[in-house]
């Protein structure tokens, strides 16, 4: 089989899944070395909300110490340049195929972490109207990949029971309000550690209900992991 991969790469060599340029050479990541630079470090960001903190100081300007449902969240950059394109292309472009390299750049982030061995990946679930409009569930493709890549069950436990307006219209405190008790467990018990897994990470409020329903459904800890983090200060 190996004859042949190679032959695939020299016909379709593979390319950097945040900015697209072709790479050269074997590489731990599917990232050129500037995209791969961008990649947060755990050491530098909030163990809560997973924003980069400022240099001089512990406090988070982006979630201020808010409560989160969940107990802490990573993402492997922040939410610009190429990998905002390349976001963008995945949810909305059709370009299913990035969710494999997504999933493999999240999972590696994780183990990063001194977070707990995870019993299930869950996804944070689209509603079903806007899953017929799209097509695919990306956040669930991109759930399996990091699942495939941990080596722990994909497990689809939540439901969204209400269909919700996008949050990228809304204001911060305005989307707390549009996904509040928007979930709602159906795996009769989820597992007791668990990481919910979206492809991006706001003002938190989404996976806050998220864990909420998740913790109602039997997770004692829920983390959560997302590609892609904002960089603006808008968590409340």
């Amino acid at each position: 089989m190996k004859p042949l991969f190679y032959l695939l790469d020299l016909l379709f060599p593979p390319c950097c899944a945040f900015c697209q340029r072709k790479l050269a050479g074997e590489s731990v990541l599917p990232l050129c070395s500037e995209c791969e630079a961008s990649l947060l470090s755990p050491a530098g960001c909030c163990p809560h909300c997973g924003h980069p903190l400022p240099e001089d100081s512990r406090d988070c300007p982006a979630c201020f110490g808010r409560a989160f449902a969940f107990d802490g969240a990573c993402a492997a950059s922040l939410y610009r340049g190429q990998l905002k394109k390349a976001v963008y292309r995945y949810k909305y472009g059709g370009e299913k195929g990035l969710a494999q390299p997504f999933g493999r750049i999240i999972a590696l982030q994780v183990k990063k972490y001194p977070w707990p061995s995870f019993d299930a990946v869950v996804p944070i679930p689209l509603h079903r109207k806007k899953l017929s409009q799209r097509g695919y569930d990306q956040s669930l493709l991109l759930a399996r990949a990091v699942a495939e890549q941990l080596k722990i069950p994909l497990v689809c436990g939540l439901r969204r029971r209400r269909e919700t307006v996008s949050q990228t219209s809304l204001a911060a405190a305005q989307r707390w309000q549009n996904v509040r008790e928007a979930f709602t467990c159906v795996s009769g018990s989820l597992p007791q550690k668990i990481l919910l897994v979206d492809d991006l990470l706001t003002t938190g409020a989404t996976a806050h209900f998220a864990a909420l329903a998740a913790r109602r459904g039997g997770a004692a800890e829920v983390y959560l992991a997302v590609i892609a983090r904002s960089e603006g200060y808008d968590a409340t």
